[in-house]
């Protein structure tokens, strides 16, 4: 009774392993042995496994072959924050800001843009530039760069009136990335990153 039961879990093993097993060699290895058998109906049908059928049922996971993933450029940011000479430049990503074609902001998001000039002296020139991808029409991109830009200052002018404020519409002008490959593809990648609302101001 003992040897039947430890032949059954040996053969669950096997067929297990012949589902996991990789590469060429496990469906060889491991199919070798029953070819010849009927179809099994249940675990105790299966033949007693050889150490080779065993050998190829086991997975060996090397360092250099796991796939190691990198969600640093799978999540974008809404606000990133750099400097350009005396000037401290806010990008916000657009996509997070606005629905497509839409200059619409969210409470959320209004908080947001708030936080971004809180610390900003009062006095102070703020430029708020729109910038939108290559897709469409240029007359179109420029008209919704600079209603976004305009949503992001009138939320700037109701938490800091104080500042003084220009805004400005670009357009599909002056991208940050590519908005096709070198081969000519689309470059969806680029394009998210210059659909964006930048705020600038002196920051020296």
């Amino acid at each position: 009774m003992r040897r039947g039961n430890t032949r059954k879990c040996t053969a669950v093993l096997v067929g297990v392993g012949l589902l996991i097993g990789s590469g060429a060699g496990a469906t060889a290895g491991a199919g070798a042995g029953i070819a010849a058998e009927s179809d099994p109906t249940s675990p105790a049908d299966l033949p007693e496994p050889t150490q080779e059928q065993l050998d190829y049922s086991v997975q060996r996971w090397e360092p250099n072959n796991v796939q190691e993933w990198n969600t640093s450029e799978s999540v974008v940011p809404l606000v990133t924050n750099e400097k350009d000479g005396d000037d401290a430049v806010i990008t916000l990503a657009s996509d997070i800001l606005f629905d497509f074609s839409s200059a619409e902001i969210s409470d959320k998001a209004e908080k947001a843009i708030a936080k971004t000039v809180e610390n900003v002296p009062d006095g102070t020139k703020v430029t708020v530039s729109g910038y939108t991808d290559s897709i469409g029409d240029d007359a179109a991109n420029k008209k919704l760069s600079k209603k976004r830009a305009q949503a992001v200052a009138d939320v700037i002018a109701d938490s800091r009136s104080g500042l003084d404020l220009t805004v400005k519409g670009y357009g599909e002008a002056d991208p940050v990335a590519k908005n096709t490959t070198k081969k000519g593809e689309d470059n969806p990648q680029g394009r998210a990153k210059n659909r964006r609302v930048e705020i600038s101001y002196d920051d020296s």
